[in-house]
């Protein structure tokens, strides 16, 4: 079965019988899947392809039906398959008329002139009209005409080079006239037609065509025939009926040479490979400053010179110089010099040298190098229109224009991996020095975030000096105030520093205040939210200016919305706001905290029990995320972990009491429910300090009380005790904080095995619970009850108070105590030998768990599982969720994972 696009949209069976499409909607879904035959098509652009960019609420559905239809009629070795994100339609490339098509010409390049012609003609004989011709679509069509009719010129320009040299000039004429007709100012094609008319002894029609050709280029673009057009001009005048192939140009060879340094960068090359193979191609290398695209690209086209016979044009355009980017006149004016044009040829104003410039390339094999081009405009002209040239492009900006509108393949150049930063260092200095010094090569590549030109200048520096150790380096640039000074070349004004000023002096205004303030973000990474926080400006706003800043590779977009820099430029940033008045400096930075104060708080209340929201803080930011769940809260202090323990550490060196101590009660609410005893522990002490310093009781009690149950947990029982003593002693009156107290009281007794004391403790919490009638804290107290009663071995008094607690979570919304409710249930049920049912249990509180994100309880109800499934005598069941439970308390650096690791077989561990 074949799929025909060179004209209406077909789908032709084995037999030659045309199979009936329907629907106008259906050819265009079927044409978009054959342009991009064997690779998926993600569902959101087939649709934006069916219609035209603006697809009705019904139209998934409608494309999903179309699918089914074409799905019925495919067969004969064209198959379409849903895969992910959309779909594939699969078959040889023989099966799409398009294909057949660019591969005939590309066959014929290399074929004698005999084999060409028959080659060209069949090529030329696929199109039966106008491509796509009854599809409704623009937008699927404008994404492959330009390409695919520049290749029929082509092909039609070459057909008659070749029947020249055959002396069939009279058999190229009706291809020639359609072209011209077509194209009319294409002097290639005008110059072969006027040359096959008059060998066939038309001489006044071969006149006229030069005539009025030479009218049209002086009335719509106001210059002279080129030399081809005058050539064939004068061989009529002369009288010339030798056919002789049309003279070309001299092959420019304009490559600069390649580093000697050149390491790795096979996935690259090989994407390249890829990417590029066809005609037409345009390769974009994009990435940040100091990242390797210009070797990487330069490589590459020393590897594929040999594929361009007509030669290869090179032109540095000084994007990201310190002077003026070049003009692309200037750059067309030496292409056009390389390619044989005097001064007084070449046309006066851009366009026209543009035309002279496509149609001098027309039907020639030139590889076109544009290096460093500032934006999509400063590198248009100078794109080839011949579909046998292939061009690379490098640029710090992304260019997506030149993506959307020209069809550009990018590749966004990467830093080095660790193997390949070694591999660089050791062409720089030689492989026996740095294996002297594994350890400091590791840290250097990681010092130069692995860009090839800080590594480069850092292997320059040891190269010249051959007593200094790689490690003597490593301590210099260890110094964050003075790495980038150490990764410049003075005498030539290049390093780093250099090129990221260069990048950071082209941004506008917003953009460019946005990555100063970037330098008070202690942080890895930040969300638009943020970015707002700390320009006190609208998100929206915000992120125009972040994907400014990703444009220009200073950031890159890891996630949606969310956008983190290399070291290097963080550095940078740092050096920027340096240079920002101290009071500026000191107000963004408390909008920073603030910000992450109101959201963290926001996100605490869907963690914790008792919740007492804080006050407004003095900077309310204009934008925060509305955390509408506990999954969302959870998620976000998930995110923002990295940076809110830095914004912690910025509150408690700058002396912010109650920003620090809020800040650190919000990060052990995740904490809390996370599991992290050790990090709780050390955040605990920070807000006990803060609060200490201020003299505020009741703060320093809610401390104390995390501090204990920390310690509890950590089995630092006399510490505990100490801690929830004095919270009692704070509490002030204040009864749900003395409630508090006497249940972390109670459980650290509990764990004490001071059982009776604990249970009197506990019924005390529990007399207070009900007085002030919070029915959680009820339910809490009553689990800690029900643990009391196991320890004492009364299993039924246990499970009756459990199961109450249990009662009372049910018109509450999910929370930890719940989850540890159900693990006593189920411990309770394990006593009395209710094995199934405990199971059923422990199962429960662990999704629970996994819901709630808390590891500390998925880890007690791993282990309580593998437990019972022990004593059912289901060993092997048992073991991976013993092997869960220890990597998590491991994770949680809990106690319990040494006591746990002795019971398990070394072989299994070893696995």
């Amino acid at each position: 079965m074949r799929v025909n696009l060179l004209g209406p949209v077909e789908l032709v069976s084995a037999d030659g019988v045309a199979v009936r499409l329907g629907a106008a909607k259906r050819r265009t879904v079927l044409a978009a899947l054959a342009l991009e035959l064997n690779r998926v098509v993600s569902g959101d652009r087939l649709l934006s392809l069916v219609w035209d960019g603006s697809p009705p609420p019904q139209a998934k559905a409608a494309l999903q039906g179309h699918i089914a239809q074409l799905r019925k009629v495919l067969a004969g070795g064209v198959a379409l398959i849903t895969r992910a994100p959309g779909y594939v339609l699969t078959g040889d490339r023989d099966a799409v008329d398009v294909f057949r098509f660019e591969d005939l010409v590309a066959a014929a390049r290399d074929a004698v002139d005999e084999t060409a012609v028959g080659l060209l003609t069949g090529a030329l004989a696929l199109w039966r009209g106008p491509l796509l011709a009854d599809v409704p679509g623009e937008e699927v069509r404008e994404a492959v005409s330009g390409r695919l009719e520049e290749l029929r010129l082509v092909a039609v320009q070459e057909l008659s080079t070749r029947l020249f040299r055959l002396d069939r000039a009279a058999d190229a004429v009706p291809g020639l006239r359609d072209a011209v007709g077509a194209c009319p100012l294409r002097e290639p094609l005008v110059a072969r037609l006027v040359l096959a008319l008059h060998w066939t002894g038309r001489q006044a029609e071969a006149l006229e065509v030069f005539h009025r050709t030479r009218e049209h280029l002086a009335d719509e673009l106001g210059v002279d025939p080129g030399p081809e057009l005058r050539d064939a001009y004068q061989a009529v005048l002369a009288g010339d009926t030798a056919p002789k192939p049309v003279e070309r140009g001299p092959a420019p060879a304009q490559l600069p040479r390649e580093h000697r340094g050149f390491v790795g960068r096979e996935s690259e090359l090989s994407d390249l490979a890829e990417s590029l193979r066809g005609d037409s191609a345009i390769g974009l290398l994009v990435g940040p400053a100091g990242v390797g695209k210009t070797a990487l690209a330069l490589h590459w086209a020393h590897r594929v010179a040999a594929d361009f016979p007509d030669g290869q044009l090179f032109v540095n355009l000084r994007g990201f110089d310190e002077t003026e980017p070049l003009d692309p006149r200037t750059a067309l004016v030496g292409f056009l010099r390389a390619l044989g044009l005097t001064d007084s040829q070449i046309a006066v104003d851009l366009e026209a040298q543009a035309a002279q410039y496509r149609s001098l390339l027309a039907g020639r094999r030139v590889l076109v190098f544009l290096d460093n081009a500032r934006s999509a405009e400063q590198a248009r002209p100078l794109l080839p229109g011949s579909a046998g040239c292939l061009v690379l492009v490098t640029s710090r900006h992304r260019l997506d224009d030149l993506v959307v509108m020209e069809g550009a393949s990018a590749l966004h150049v990467q830093v080095l991996p660790e193997e390949g930063a070694e591999d660089l260092l050791a062409a720089v200095l030689g492989r026996h020095r740095i294996e002297q010094e594994p350890d400091a090569v590791a840290e250097l590549a990681e010092l130069c975030d692995r860009l090839p030109l800080a590594l480069r200048i850092a292997g320059a520096r040891l190269a010249s000096r051959p007593r200094w150790t790689i490690q003597s380096l490593v301590d210099e640039l260890r110094d964050e105030q003075h790495r980038l000074s150490a990764l410049e070349l003075p005498e030539a004004g290049r390093g780093i520093h250099a090129a990221l000023a260069v990048s950071y002096r082209e941004l506008p205004e917003g953009a460019a205040r946005l990555l100063r303030r970037l330098g008070l973000h202690p942080g890895t990474d930040l969300d638009s939210y943020t970015a707002a926080a700390l320009l006190d400006i609208n998100v929206v706003s915000a992120r125009t200016h972040l994907r400014t800043l990703a444009y220009a590779n200073l950031l890159h977009e890891s996630t949606p919305d969310r956008y983190s820099r290399h070291d290097l430029v963080r550095l940078f940033t740092h050096r920027l706001a340096v240079g920002e008045s101290e009071v500026d400096t000191s107000v963004a930075t408390n909008r920073l905290l603030d910000y992450y104060l109101c959201v963290a708080d926001s996100a605490r209340a869907h963690l914790s029990d008792h919740v007492r929201p804080f006050g407004p803080p003095e900077h309310p930011p204009a934008s925060f995320p509305e955390l509408a769940s506990h999954a969302a809260a959870l998620d976000w202090f998930t995110l923002e972990e990295a940076n809110l323990g830095p914004a912690l550490d910025i509150a408690v060196n700058s002396g912010q009491r109650e920003r620090t101590w809020r800040l650190a009660l919000c990060l052990d609410a995740f904490h809390f429910r996370r599991g992290n005893r050790a990090d709780r522990l050390a955040l605990c002490r920070i807000g006990l300090a803060a609060a200490r310093s201020l003299g505020d009781a009741h703060v320093e009690a809610t401390f104390l009380l995390r501090l204990g149950s920390t310690l509890a947990d950590l089995g630092r029982i006399d510490e505990a005790i100490e801690a929830c003593t004095r919270a009692a002693e704070l509490s002030g009156g204040d009864r749900h904080l003395e409630l508090a107290a006497l249940a972390n009281l109670g459980y650290c007794l509990m764990a004490d095995d001071r059982l009776d004391r604990a249970q009197e403790t506990i019924l005390e919490a529990l007399e207070v619970a009900r007085e002030v009638g919070d029915a959680r804290s009820q339910a809490g107290v009553q689990n800690n009850l029900a643990n009391v009663l196991l320890r004492k071995h009364r299993p039924e008094e246990a499970l009756r108070h459990a199961t109450e607690a249990l009662s009372l979570f049910t018109s509450a919304a999910p929370s930890k105590a719940h989850t540890a409710t159900l693990h006593t249930v189920g411990a309770a049920l394990q006593q009395l030998g209710w094995l199934e049912s405990a199971l059923e249990s422990y199962r429960a509180g662990l999704a629970l768990a996994e819901r709630l994100g808390d590891r500390y309880q998925e880890a007690l109800c791993h282990r309580a599982i593998g437990d019972v499934l022990e004593q059912s005598e289901a060993v092997d069941a048992a073991v991976p969720h013993w092997l869960t439970a220890l990597q998590l308390y491991r994770d949680l650096r809990l106690a319990d994972a040494d006591e746990l690791a002795r019971r398990l077989d070394p072989n299994v561990l070893a696995v």
